[in-house]
């Protein structure tokens, strides 16, 4: 009777963890089709709303398990830098006052956020020039990097810090996947060994406590793009697959569902309200995943379990490529880098995401309640 007694209990655990899995993903209870659009978590900077931080229930042998061809090995921790310095190069992708304020030991800095290094200008038909987000030319990208002492020899870690106060100009670290974004540009370039830290420096200050603010720089380099272009998906290539052209594509929404209504395209006083002419989303998503929302533990700043982070991609296939999208690129390059670490075999990262996609003319789109406009 005791035995019994067991069993079921262990099988309500299991029901239970299931449901909650399920309506973690975001897909809808009771949806049949392969291509389910995600409900997502999150206001989209709807005032009053709560950030929901998803529970997970662990059941027996989840703690400490590695998906098979996981890379888990992307994501550094502090003791790994402190065995490492002097061996891997550091960079620090705050602004430079920040960085100057107090940095890791032996860390460098671009002379710019890491985020303005990588991108360029991007011209977007009505809306004007807009600095720093655009696609940097491969040879602009190579000279840059060269310059900074960044070749292909050695293993490059990033991180970023808190969010920042945007009123400020500041950018908006962590939170907005701006560690993610060197980590994707550097793999898309070939670089065979970046990685990032978790937590950024605030896991550092509270992990190791000293901050040095001498500065470092490397001396010049040669650095030789070895360009990867499964891992960009261009605009181009986005409207082919909406239109159907391109099968067997996995399609990653990352923004909010405020954002993907419209009814809060951007948030309040951001650079971006009134420059996005079209709301809604692409046909045919998979999943809705609001970054940071599903995946860190808002009190760390660091990444989830990487047992919870794969039960969040858990109704999608590793083999097919997967696409991650969001407003700028920002957020889907923290997308791709956790599908890299879980192991995906062909993840992408569609740059240009909805600030140019929403901004062309009779392009495919759904809206956020699945019809089509």
């Amino acid at each position: 009777m005791k035995g019994s007694k067991t069993i079921i209990i262990a099988i309500v655990v299991v029901i239970i963890g299931f449901l909650i899995v399920y309506s973690q993903t975001g897909i809808p209870e009771g949806a049949k089709k392969p291509h389910a659009v995600a409900g997502g978590y999150g206001g989209g900077g709807v005032k009053g709303v709560s950030m929901p931080n998803p529970v997970f229930i662990g059941l027996p042998g989840d703690e400490g398990v590695i998906p098979p061809g996981a890379n888990p090995q992307l994501l550094v921790t502090t003791e790994d830098i402190k065995k490492n310095l002097g061996r891997w190069v550091i960079v620090d992708c705050r602004e430079k006052d920040l960085y100057d304020e107090g940095h890791i030991s032996t860390a460098i800095h671009l002379g710019e956020s890491c985020n303005d290094f990588f991108r360029g200008d991007i011209e977007i038909k009505g809306q004007g020039v807009f600095k720093n987000l655009g696609l940097r030319p491969v040879e602009a990208l190579e000279q840059k990097l060269g310059r900074a002492g960044l070749g292909n020899d050695k293993t490059i870690v990033f991180y970023d810090g808190e969010m920042g106060n945007p009123a400020a100009g500041r950018n908006y670290g962590i939170l907005a996947g701006f560690p993610f974004v060197p980590f994707w540009f550097m793999e898309y370039l070939g670089h065979e060994d970046v990685r990032v830290l978790d937590g950024g420096i605030l896991a550092w200050k509270a992990e190791e406590g000293t901050l040095e603010t001498t500065g470092h720089k490397l001396p010049p380099t040669t650095f030789k793009a070895k360009v990867v272009g499964s891992r960009l998906v261009t605009t181009e290539e986005m409207v082919k697959i909406a239109k159907g052209e391109s099968k067997d594509i996995q399609i990653i929404d990352t923004r909010t569902p405020g954002e993907i209504s419209g009814e809060i395209p951007a948030p309040p006083g951001h650079f971006l309200t009134d420059k996005i002419k079209s709301a809604g989303r692409m046909p045919k998503t998979d999943l809705g995943a609001p970054h940071f929302y599903q995946f860190m533990d808002m009190q760390t700043f660091k990444l989830k379990p990487i047992w919870q982070l794969q039960r969040i991609f858990a109704g999608l296939d590793r083999d097919k490529k997967t696409v991650a999208l969001c407003v700028l690129g920002n957020r889907s390059s923290m997308t791709y880098f956790v599908l890299r670490m879980l192991g995906f075999k062909k993840p992408a990262n569609y740059h240009d995401s909805w600030f140019v996609y929403g901004n062309l003319d009779n392009a495919p789109m759904a809206t956020s309640s699945g019809g089509k406009k």
